[in-house]
């Protein structure tokens, strides 16, 4: 059984990690742009957004499975 103070630990340790990705990609002031001023909302989640940027990583191109499946079968069908 984990106590209290782990969860604790393990929440703060996301939320850290998630300010520094926002502040790397959009500078100093873009976590309390993203959350509101409410760092808490990092916990859980992903931090991506439709802007372009990041919808291509995740939307535009196929995925590295999928194109092992069609490749696959341009095998078969030769």
């Amino acid at each position: 059984m984990r106590r209290r103070g782990y969860y604790y630990w393990q929440r703060k340790r996301a939320i850290d990690r998630k300010s520094e990705i926002l502040r790397e990609l959009r500078g100093p002031c873009e976590p309390d742009l993203y959350t509101g001023g409410k760092p808490g909302k990092l916990s859980k989640g992903k931090i991506h957004c439709s802007c372009p940027l990041c919808r291509a990583k995740t939307y535009d191109h196929p995925s590295h499975r999928d194109m092992a499946k069609l490749e696959a079968l341009s095998y078969i069908g030769e």
